[in-house]
């Protein structure tokens, strides 16, 4: 029951942190502080992507999905981390961002999996979203503009996910490693 809790609290936690990841590509100009601020770069490239990924490691554990589907969560996870640290360290986005894009196709196929077990509107906004992330992914130099609807939708989904979670705490015990439960709305 722990690490449902912690799940589900983990998933609310990222859906916050990315709303705040992304409201800092509109507030931060507002701000005023030069792009090359020292404040900006730890905001931009480290410690706000870095933290959304790294609590979602036990929401990856306990939604229910099959096991191959859970690995592709986890290989997201290593891959955003990953690149999100290339881009604090300077490494050009020509290098690290078709990196980035191949791990989203691993988080569409996590979230794809994940949602059509579910109904409702985490089914809805979780294959949305599996289709806009990783069909982006897959256009060769895409308009950035496809990826937009990605940002509002994943904090939903995970905002979705974490309700999930907090309601089913009594009913998943284990099942979310088997990835034999139903999650309903």
């Amino acid at each position: 029951m722990d690490g449902t809790r912690s799940a589900y609290l983990a998933a609310y936690g990222a859906a916050v942190l990315f709303v705040v990841s992304l409201a800092r590509f509109f507030f931060i100009p507002l701000l005023g502080l030069p792009s090359n601020s020292p404040i900006v770069a730890e905001l931009n490239g480290g410690l706000l992507p870095v933290a959304a990924h790294l609590i979602l490691f036990p929401v990856v554990a306990a939604l229910p999905a099959p096991p191959w589907a859970r690995a592709a969560g986890y290989g997201w996870l290593v891959i955003d981390i990953t690149t999100d640290i290339m881009a604090l360290q300077g490494v050009a986005d020509t290098l690290y961002l078709p990196m980035r894009y191949g791990g989203h196709v691993s988080a569409a196929l996590w979230i794809a999996a994940a949602s059509w077990r579910a109904n409702g509107a985490l089914r809805i906004v979780g294959l949305l979203l599996a289709l806009d992330l990783g069909g982006y992914s897959l256009i060769p130099n895409g308009p950035i503009g496809i990826l937009i609807l990605s940002g509002p939708l994943l904090p939903v989904w995970f905002a979705l996910v974490g309700r999930i979670l907090a309601r089913g705490s009594e009913h998943l015990d284990g099942s979310a490693e088997t990835g034999e439960t139903q999650t309903t709305m």
